[in-house]
């Protein structure tokens, strides 16, 4: 849901509010800089992955640029502290499930 008066996702911030001072307030800083990070680093390599499938008119850089900065992100991810990829790596497949999950009521009904 957008506010109408500020135009931002009012709920997600709210969330997401909730989310990080739960992790400030219960969580060593440096592993939420590494989950941060790998965030971010899986992040920046879908977009390059994404710019893979586009078409040449629609690219600005040849497709080896992104080829370099997919596999330069994922380098970089499985270089983070080993608690920080697995924790990383455990709420993106929670999020993936809650994806799928969600996919499969929605063709259900």
């Amino acid at each position: 849901a957008v506010s109408p008066v500020h135009r931002v996702p009012a709920r997600a911030q709210l969330l997401v509010s909730a989310a990080v001072l739960l992790v400030v307030l219960t969580v060593d800083v440096r592993g939420a800089i590494g989950f941060s990070s790998l965030a971010v680093l899986v992040y920046y390599a879908i977009a390059n992955a994404s710019a893979l499938r586009l078409r040449p008119a629609e690219r600005r850089f040849p497709p080896a640029v992104a080829v370099l900065g997919l596999v330069g992100c994922l380098v970089l991810a499985v270089s983070l502290p080993p608690a920080s990829v697995l924790a990383g790596a455990g709420v993106l497949g929670l999020g993936a499930l809650g994806w799928l999950v969600r996919r499969r009521r929605r063709a259900r009904a």
